[in-house]
């Protein structure tokens, strides 16, 4: 097996949970908390991240397909 090919599969396999966790985040977390970090509430913590998580996750994909593809 090459190392790109590893890579390529440990990208994918990333990008996936990474997409997995996002639509979490977006979808559920922070709902019915209270608390959060000075003027931002739980459930912004948990948009901001779970955005972040998405475009980590789209870019891990795209590169994982990239490297199985090539």
């Amino acid at each position: 097996m090459s190392a790109s090919l590893a890579f390529g599969i440990l990208l994918t396999l990333t990008g996936l949970a990474c997409l997995a966790f996002s639509a979490y985040a977006l979808l559920r977390g922070g709902k019915d908390q209270r608390g959060g970090i000075g003027p931002i509430s739980e459930r912004g913590v948990h948009v901001i991240a779970g955005l972040r998580m998405l475009a980590v996750g789209a870019l891990s994909l795209a590169g994982g397909i990239y490297l199985l593809v090539s």
